[in-house]
């Protein structure tokens, strides 16, 4: 990615949505080559073609930078986990989005949300945000009410589709689809009649 600087070298000034948004996307694009720990502020500050301490106008902390990075990431997850119209398998669509971003991006992935990032209030926020519209997308995807205890199960259901995906990065002979068809097979026990769910292949 090339540094906005004007043809004469002088620095290019952007609106300060548009400098923050700018920032965000170096940071997504460093974490595309380099673990999360290794982002590097002054190398963020070096692409976006400004000073260190201008960066920090717009992000007060390193922490907050790191914030508005995986928050932006993990809207990115959301805009891919969304079916297609007409999708005749949702729920697959679903998983498969959410399975491949984590094969994508996996010790990133675990660093942001179980590692010691994890333990950041702002990030626990993100994660579990997160997880609310993924399973909000099942109950859609399902057609099933959206109760409490069926939101319980489902969250329960998707902390061990999640817990999957990471372990499969540690198990070459697993793939993204072992995985989605897997998670697939596990969801009937989850969830009962009482839940508006009925198995498509049972038909109960």
């Amino acid at each position: 990615m090339s540094t906005p600087r004007q043809e004469d070298g002088r620095r290019r000034r952007l609106p300060p949505e548009e400098r923050r948004r700018q920032l965000v996307a170096i940071g997504l694009q460093e974490l595309a080559a380099r673990p999360i720990h290794a982002l590097s502020i002054d190398r963020v500050a070096e692409l976006a073609g400004i000073s260190r301490s201008l960066l920090f106008r717009y992000f007060p902390t390193k922490q907050d930078y790191y914030v508005a990075v995986v928050g932006s990431a993990a809207r990115r997850l959301l805009r891919a986990a969304v079916p297609a119209p007409g999708d005749p398998d949702p729920l697959r669509a679903v998983l498969r989005a959410f399975v491949s971003f984590v094969d994508r991006h996996g010790d990133n992935y675990q660093a942001c949300f179980h590692g010691g990032y994890g333990s950041d209030p702002q990030i626990r926020e993100i994660h579990g945000s997160m997880k609310n519209t993924l399973v909000d997308r099942v109950i859609a995807a399902l057609g099933c009410p959206d109760t409490p205890l069926t939101r319980i199960r489902l969250r329960g259901w998707w902390s061990m589709v999640e817990s999957l995906a990471i372990d499969r990065l540690r198990e070459p002979n697993l793939s993204v689809d072992d995985v989605v068809d897997y998670a697939s097979t596990l969801l009937p026990p989850v969830l009962t009649p009482a839940d508006g769910f009925t198995d498509p292949e049972s038909g109960s």
